[in-house]
């Protein structure tokens, strides 16, 4: 066999690979194309709806935009009232203790009775003396109305004899020294009747001018009533009464043996009846008026809310009273924006929540204020 025979030669690698076919690959369809035609079909409402959407938001809060005041500078009040004695002295016995809940009436504390006692023993005493002292005026009253009569009836004798003595002169059976006697008896008489009127009047006078007037009435027997009166309502006031329920607070400054002074507070206590001061800014109160409900939410319990009324404002802002009011005629002034403080009622108050006088509150008022789509507004009266 020849090495030049055709069958024996065998086909170029080029010549393989230009024979044998070649199938193309197919077309890959990516997984994304699906959701960024969803979108693109999303795009033209989300386009269209969007501005609408804004544009209706944007008018519910400018025509409702102005309605609801609101503030956080808000604060649960109560009243909180001093409580002092009304008479000094040392205090014997505490009958409170710290943040206990009292009734109006309830002992506090008390005082030493002992020199009350005292002044009102003294103060009988000298009421007795004055009844007794009325009595004696009337006996001299009386023994000046006797001797009163007594002078009459010898001014009358007097008389008689002068007027005798003198016939008998003029008939010359009489002597002049005779007569002249008569005249100064008859005198004499006259001059003791007006001592003894003056000085029934002078008596009748202390005895508010009647003498039958009952004792209970007489100016010495009053004022020794007054005493009596006035001794025993110091004694009295040697006990301290709560004036109101409440709940008393700081008495662990006031022991047994210390002293109290008249007027002077020893501890305080916080009433039942509680509110809600808000200060608002003064550009707010434009549409508030008394009356308007109002909402509060309380920092300390955020599940709570309360409902009240507005009741109140302050006739002044806060800076009005301040002891050391800002100077504001200065070159120097800076515009600050006051605030006022705003009185508003409590509905009801939670029966198991324990409030507390000073507790934050965000307070919100329906104005009932309504703007007009083209400008200004109405209120709701």
């Amino acid at each position: 066999m020849s090495l030049d025979d055709p069958q024996n030669q065998r086909p170029a690698p080029e010549t393989l690979r230009d024979s044998v076919p070649v199938t193309e690959p197919a077309p890959v369809v990516e997984a994304a194309d699906e959701p960024r035609t969803r979108r693109n079909r999303l795009r033209l409402p989300l386009l269209i709806a969007a501005p609408i959407l804004a544009v209706v938001l944007g008018l519910y809060f400018y025509l409702s935009g102005g309605r609801y005041q609101e503030t956080d500078n808000g604060y649960i009040q109560a009243g909180l009232v001093p409580v002092s004695a009304s008479v000094s002295g040392p205090v014997v016995a505490v009958l409170v203790r710290n943040n206990q809940r009292v009734r109006a009436g309830d002992v506090l504390f008390r005082i030493d009775p002992a020199p009350f006692q005292a002044a009102v023993d003294e103060a009988a005493a000298e009421l007795a003396n004055a009844r007794t002292q009325v009595s004696s005026t009337r006996a001299s009253y009386r023994e000046g109305e006797a001797a009163l009569a007594a002078a009459r009836a010898r001014l009358a004798y007097a008389e008689r004899e002068a007027a005798r003595q003198k016939s008998l002169l003029a008939e010359g059976i009489s002597s002049q020294n005779q007569y002249d006697q008569a005249v100064l008896a008859a005198q004499t008489a006259r001059q003791q009747i007006q001592t003894s009127v003056q000085q029934n009047a002078g008596v009748a006078a202390t005895l508010t001018g009647s003498v039958d007037a009952p004792t209970a009435v007489q100016p010495a027997v009053q004022r020794a009533q007054a005493a009596l009166e006035r001794a025993r309502l110091n004694l009295g006031y040697t006990v301290v009464r709560a004036a109101q329920d409440g709940i008393v607070t700081k008495v662990d400054q006031l022991q047994r043996g210390s002293y109290v002074t008249a007027s002077k507070p020893v501890f305080t206590l916080a009433g039942t009846r509680m509110w809600v001061e808000g200060n608002f800014k003064e550009d707010q109160l434009n549409h508030m008026r008394v009356g308007q409900p109002a909402t509060f939410h309380v920092d300390a319990f955020p599940d709570l809310k309360l409902t009240g009324r507005l009741t109140s404002f302050s006739p002044g802002t806060g800076n009005s009273f301040a002891l050391l009011p800002a100077e504001n005629a200065t070159g120097n002034w800076v515009k600050v924006v006051q605030r006022l403080p705003v009185e508003f009622s409590i509905d009801r108050l939670p029966p198991n929540v324990p409030l507390h006088a000073g507790l934050s509150v965000e307070v919100s008022v329906d104005t009932g204020y309504k703007r007009h789509l083209f400008g200004g507004g109405t209120a709701e009266r």
